[in-house]
């Protein structure tokens, strides 16, 4: 029987910053202790499945620890205890995305991390439909805990070994959580609280080695291959010659180093999604569980604008509060509110206000131009709330957000069975992190209109005629430029010297119109005024030299713009014959407006 057996990795624990917990060992309540002994017992429970980080004495379970030192409840029932208390709730599992809470579940209460994305994904369906207690239980009362720990031996890390019948990848796993003896799993500004594992596990690849803190400056791996092959004492490849290693550096082109630099800009800000979890309203949720989901909302649907606590939408967050309804009312709500139509309808143009809507309430850009023109013929024909409902009311709404999942940006992401087009088309539509959709300084308009008609990324129509696409090949560079005749250049000049004089004596109409309406009120009352006193004259003049309010008043000329030179000179014509009519009918307006000034002067009462 072998019993000298040298595990290759535990030699090299110094270098892999693990050297502490190996030389530690498991801590187990005897049945003979002491009250030190429960002391340590204790102490150790806290360390384990609070992750290191520091516990207050106000902090600590008083109720637990006396029934753990009157033995009425085991160690393991002591962990199960702490993991359910508040105090756990608030560090793991309130203010972590899901995928980093059930990874850090495993590494407080098993002593591993997960091995595969099938474990997430199977603790993910335990939260959906038991809750938070539930996914607890299912780490304390499963037989991996049970043979590992028993029911009197405080949990340990213990996937930092090599295990039979165990992946290399939980190995390489458990050191990414692992960051040394003195570090805690609290977040902090430096490292957040996302989820260290996610793309690892759902990639089926290892985790890359980061310095550990604690493993000193023996070794620093990046890359598993060379981790192995320092751990396992393999040979180093012999470096190549002097003439096989001395290359030139490649200098950069100032083009190529700013095609560099937007390249990796790019990479860090869509990395920046990848990072954050779906936010989703569980049945048990808190008051600041609540408010978060409110927020991710607001910033979703709002296409990260600002929105100022006047501008909240009190009644529906009051009914999201009260369980009155659902996460997806609530986008619908917000959707269907002033506060968005105003922002992303009545502002914009209608395939913009389209485009948005699919990024907004999907996540996505329109794949084609089939769905735009669907989308409008649901604005002609249903209006704008009959558009919104198109959209939360569909299946792929359901599909992928459910009624408790906010919506979230997906369209970045390549996926089986969509159009390259959709994929380039969501880039168009996210520049930034820190963008909003709201209308800036160059405007509004459609980003995606020329490449969901043409149905290509370029925006650029398919040549489809062979002789057309030669010509456009075997054409000059450069262009010479034809001088235009001289008779064609005056012409072109005086037809758009008689285009602005047109819009000049419009805007010139449209004023006199509102100054004779302003003068209406007061000169009908002089005009009664003035037929009075010709009542009483013994002399009638036929009439009395002034216009009556009643006639028409001239209107402007119709705004559709002529396209010949003679039809714009007819135009002006005649509006100038309606500004010289305008005219004097204010001068009459005017006199007949001084009249009734004049006899209002001497019915208003006199203070002296």
């Amino acid at each position: 029987m072998v019993i000298g057996f040298i595990n290759p990795v535990l030699t090299r624990a110094a270098q892999l910053g693990v050297a502490a917990f190996q030389e530690t060992d498991p801590v187990e309540l005897w049945p003979s202790h002491s009250e030190e002994e429960i002391e340590i017992v204790i102490r150790a429970v806290y360390r384990q499945v609070l992750g290191n980080t520091y516990v207050m004495d106000s902090e600590r379970l008083t109720v637990a620890e006396s029934q753990l030192r009157n033995g009425e409840i085991s160690v393991r029932e002591f962990v199960r205890q702490v993991a359910k208390s508040e105090l756990y709730y608030s560090r793991f599992f309130d203010s972590c995305p899901r995928n980093r809470a059930i990874e850090l579940n495993f590494k407080h209460l098993l002593g591993r991390a997960p091995e595969s994305y099938e474990e997430i994904i199977e603790h993910t369906t335990l939260l959906d439909k038991g809750g938070y207690e539930t996914e607890i239980d299912s780490y304390i009362d499963s037989e991996e805990y049970q043979l590992a720990f028993g029911e009197n031996q405080v949990p340990y890390y213990r996937g930092y070994k090599t295990q039979i019948g165990k992946s290399t990848v939980g190995f390489t796993h458990i050191l990414k959580l692992l960051r040394g003896a003195a570090g805690s799993d609290q977040a902090n500004v430096w490292r957040g609280n996302w989820s260290r594992l996610n793309q690892s596990l759902m990639t089926n690849s290892p985790s890359n080695m980061e310095p550990l803190s604690g493993a000193g400056d023996v070794v620093k791996p990046t890359d598993v291959n060379k981790l192995l092959a320092n751990v396992l004492g393999l040979k180093k490849a012999q470096p190549a010659g002097p003439a096989e290693t001395q290359t030139a550096p490649k200098i950069l082109t100032e083009a190529e180093k700013l095609e560099q630099n937007t390249t990796q800009t790019w990479q860090r800000q869509y990395q920046a999604w990848e990072e954050i979890d779906p936010i989703e309203l569980w049945p048990g949720r808190s008051e600041a569980e609540i408010e978060t989901v409110i927020r991710a909302v607001y910033r979703q649907v709002l296409g990260n604008a600002h929105v100022m606590e006047s501008e909240r939408l009190i009644v529906p967050e009051s009914q999201i509060k009260r369980g009155q309804i659902t996460v997806r009312e609530f986008v619908r709500q917000v959707a269907k509110s002033e506060l968005y139509r105003s922002r992303f309808f009545d502002i914009c143009p209608r395939y913009r206000s389209i485009e948005l809507n699919f990024k907004h309430l999907l996540g996505r850009a329109p794949d084609d131009y089939s769905e735009t023109f669907y989308h409008s013929q649901v604005l002609d024909q249903g209006g704008f709330e009959a558009d919104i409902d198109s959209y939360i009311d569909s299946d792929e709404y359901q599909e992928v957000f459910g009624e408790d999942t906010v919506p979230f940006y997906r369209g970045y992401k390549t996926q089986t069975g969509k159009k390259l087009l959709g994929f380039t088309n969501m880039l168009v539509l996210m520049p930034s992190v820190s963008s909003s959709d709201k209308d800036n300084l160059s405007g509004n308009p459609s980003r995606l209109n020329k490449s969901i008609i043409y149905n290509n990324p370029l925006g650029q129509a398919p040549v489809t005629d062979i002789q057309a696409l030669l010509d456009e090949v075997l054409k000059p560079k450069i262009q010479p430029k034809q001088a235009l005749p001289e008779a064609e250049k005056k012409r072109s000049e005086a037809y758009q010297a008689i285009q602005r004089k047109c819009q000049e004596q419009e805007e010139l109409l449209e004023t006199l119109q509102q100054q004779l309406a302003e003068l209406r009120p007061l000169a009908s009352f002089g005009e009664s005024q003035y037929s009075k006193w010709q009542s009483y004259s013994s002399s009638t003049n036929g009439g009395s030299g002034f216009t009556s309010i009643a006639d028409q008043i001239p209107m402007a000329a119709a705004t559709v713009e002529p396209d010949s030179y003679e039809a714009l000179q007819q135009k002006s014509e005649k509006q100038t014959n309606e500004i010289a009519t305008l005219q004097e009918k204010i001068a009459d307006q005017r006199r007949l407006a001084m009249i009734a000034e004049t006899q209002l002067n001497k019915w208003r009462p006199r203070s002296y």
